[in-house]
């Protein structure tokens, strides 16, 4: 990487200070939380130990639920124990109770699918490094892997939109990072969704926001608001600084159109983008019509705390935060995390909102755990 000037480096800094100042200023949230009641877990199949994200997005009838890294309490087809990402859907749309009646693809074994397919290359490069492959490259156990993120129904084009981060890992505890994030477009609830290449020639042709290039990992959180899609992309050591991008839904695979939020207005610039709030990697942000404002409800970082801050506005100003809801501690020293509510589930106009959140319960194995809670005027 070359060498870099001072100049913009403070002016980077100075801007940096001037965002957080403006964060640390934040009104007071606009709601009031009047009950939050344990709904217990959410269903999964015996074939899952545990699974983490939970994401989803009502489409073709149904809720649908996307999850990260997958623990199988049995081997599937391919001999692996483990998915980098799975997907589950209902059509129980009353979650007053909890959610019953999931459904997702398995093999032949009963081992869920992978959602998000794979390109050759990385296909070709996870089996070279897989360390059952007796000719494992160096770095054996190396891999490359889909999360998925936040998902937005676009049903004039008749597709769905799931944002996803890429991440390579090696062995070790954690050592993992991301290279980027995009979009996939899926078609029809039991089609595989696509992941086009939208800047061909480059070295990560499928992703929109490499990382290298000094992209937010867009699709912590999403929305769409008359025709526009939304996005958030939330970073940092503790406290996540949420950048804010937007875009016509129809251009969404179109980088050069997007634009970003900068304190005052809309830029076509990342360079100007400064944060719009502070949450966590993983969040959600929609509009609650009993309360009249957006709702971004989102775990506190290494804690067993919901959160939600309230706003006029995706692009805010964004209240301080205030306590959503104390969750039921994991077991062990985990926290639990992934905090987010589910939209599509809401009764009453938004007066009782969904949330969920994963939990540990034993070693390689978890729950992702439902809440509802009821809120009235601040």
């Amino acid at each position: 990487m070359p060498a870099r000037s001072s100049t913009p480096r403070l002016a980077a800094l100075t801007l940096a200070l001037v965002a957080a100042a403006a964060l640390a200023c934040a009104p007071a949230a606009e709601v009031t939380v009047i009950a939050a009641r344990d709904l217990g877990p959410l269903e999964q199949s015996a074939a899952i130990r545990g699974r983490d994200g939970g994401y989803s997005v009502a489409a073709w009838g149904r809720t649908i639920w996307t999850y990260g890294d997958t623990v199988l309490a049995f081997a599937g087809e391919d001999g692996s124990s483990w998915r980098n990402n799975t997907m589950s859907h209902t059509g129980d749309l009353d979650a007053r109770d909890g959610l019953r009646g999931f459904a997702e693809t398995v093999d032949s074994l009963g081992a869920p699918l992978e959602f998000l397919p794979r390109t050759a290359d990385e296909a070709a490069y996870n089996a070279a490094h897989d360390q059952a492959n007796p000719a494992c490259a160096d770095p054996c156990g190396a891999r490359e892997m889909l999360w998925p993120g936040a998902m937005v129904d676009d049903p004039e084009r008749a597709r769905v939109l799931v944002f996803y981060g890429k991440f390579h890992g090696e062995p070790g505890e954690w050592n993992f990072s991301q290279i980027g994030a995009s979009i996939a477009v899926w078609d029809a609830l039991y089609a595989t969704p696509r992941r086009p290449e939208l800047v061909p020639g480059s070295a990560e042709p499928t992703l929109l926001f490499p990382v290298d290039e000094g992209w937010p990992s867009f699709g912590s959180a999403a929305l769409a608001v008359d025709g526009e899609l939304f996005a958030y992309g939330c970073e940092g050591s503790l406290k996540k600084h949420c950048h804010l991008g937007k875009v016509a839904l129809g251009d969404a695979l179109d980088r050069d159109r997007w634009r970003f939020f900068d304190g005052d207005g809309w830029s076509a610039s990342i360079a100007d983008a400064r944060p719009v709030l502070d949450a966590h990697t993983m969040l959600s942000v929609h509009f609650n019509s009993h309360v009249g404002r957006y709702l971004a409800i989102y775990s506190g970082p290494l804690e067993d705390t919901l959160y939600l801050r309230t706003a006029p506005a995706p692009e805010g100003p964004w209240s301080e935060e205030l306590v959503a809801a104390e969750t039921l501690a994991g077991v062990g020293d985990a926290a639990n995390y992934s905090g987010m509510a589910h939209p599509e589930l809401a009764r009453e106009g938004g007066r009782y909102e969904l949330l969920s959140y994963y939990r540990t319960t034993g070693e390689w194995q978890g729950e992702i755990r439902l809440i509802e809670l009821e809120l009235g005027p601040p």
